[in-house]
């Protein structure tokens, strides 16, 4: 239903003669980041599709690992790149490697303009923040023959699925990833946190020093084991597919300092030059980025699952959810706008 056939609320009764209820009709703006309501609704599907990933691996016998990268930070790091300064840094970086398959063919080429663009894409690339170096260290440790060899080595991965979570604390923005390891065979504990996550943290460090960050040995990674079966699969996959999902709630500070949603609290309602001055800078860095990707081709978990396509954070937002009742509110309630 579009906003304009007016807003409704809808009562699903479940299986176990539960019952739950969800607005529909409102006026969505799909944005996982910034608005509390949208992100709700999007961090829940992709928690479902998680959810299903893991009930597949654990009927096939396999095992399922949930790793958290991190990196150092202070309070003056950059958060990250606009959604226009990441286009134009993805532009240059393919005009300049078109450059090089010229030159090493011997064709023309122009050397002011490719001059030029590499002026241009170094001054983009030193405006760089924590969030971008976060993802070029990603798929630097999803890269090169070591990476292809703990592929095959440590059960077989399946593929992985990796969530972006932020805070705002004392010492500047915290950027971590929680990845979600999924391999066909059982692994031990023991052995994935001995030899399979230093060998993964060993890349992830390395990238970080090439763009001017680092990790702390002791405290940059975790790996714990998703224990899955004892006959409550579904409502542990559905808590453990919450926990990589959740940056979007807004619960008490933790120590890792502020979620976004928070920092849009103390922004609304303080007024406070500083709060105002880091949600400014939240918007601008995460527009357009995604939350949750996942592993591609021979290792796509999605398909593995039999999920399909992967709807968009658009058109979770504006999906409605099927109701055994539907009851439409009045035009001047006041309800439509998400954000």
């Amino acid at each position: 239903m579009n906003a304009e056939a007016g807003v409704t609320l809808g009562v699903t009764e479940k299986s176990d003669g539960t019952r739950s209820a969800a607005y529909g009709g409102l006026k969505t703006c799909g944005s996982v980041w910034c608005c509390p309501v949208c992100a709700a609704k999007i961090a829940t599907r992709r928690a479902d599709d998680l959810a299903a990933v893991m009930r597949a691996v654990d009927e096939l016998g396999g095992s399922a690992f949930l790793l958290t990268l991190t990196m150092r930070h202070d309070r003056g790091d950059r958060l990250g790149l606009t959604s226009a300064q990441r286009a134009r840094r993805n532009r240059l970086e393919e005009r300049l490697a078109d450059v090089q398959i010229a030159e090493a063919n011997g064709w023309d080429v122009d050397e002011r303009q490719a001059e030029a663009d590499a002026i241009e894409l170094d001054s983009i690339k030193a405006q760089e923040g924590c969030w971008d170096v976060l993802s070029y260290a990603w798929q630097r440790v999803t890269s090169g023959s070591s990476w292809q060899e703990d592929c095959e080595r440590f059960g077989g991965l399946l593929g992985w699925a990796r969530a972006v979570e932020i805070t705002d604390g004392d010492h500047g923005w915290h950027v971590h990833l929680h990845v979600l390891l999924c391999s066909r065979e059982q692994v031990s504990a023991d052995l994935a946190r001995a030899a399979l996550a230093p060998r993964l943290f060993g890349p992830w460090k390395r990238a970080l020093q090439r763009r001017g960050f680092s990790a702390a040995e002791e405290h940059g990674w975790d790996l714990r084991r998703a224990q899955l079966g004892d006959g409550d699969l579904a409502d542990y996959s559905t808590k453990m597919a919450h926990e990589v999902t959740g940056g979007h709630r807004k619960e008490g500070r933790t120590r890792g300092g502020r979620s976004p949603m928070q920092l849009l609290v103390d922004a609304v309602e303080t007024y406070e030059e500083s709060a105002l001055a880091r949600w400014w800078e939240w918007e601008s860095a995460s527009d357009g980025r995604r939350q949750l990707t996942w592993s591609t081709g021979r290792r796509d978990l999605r398909a593995m699952a039999g999920l399909g396509r992967e709807a968009t954070d658009e058109e979770i937002a504006e999906d409605d959810q099927d109701a055994n009742i539907r009851l439409v509110l009045p035009s001047d309630t006041g309800i439509g706008w998400c954000r």
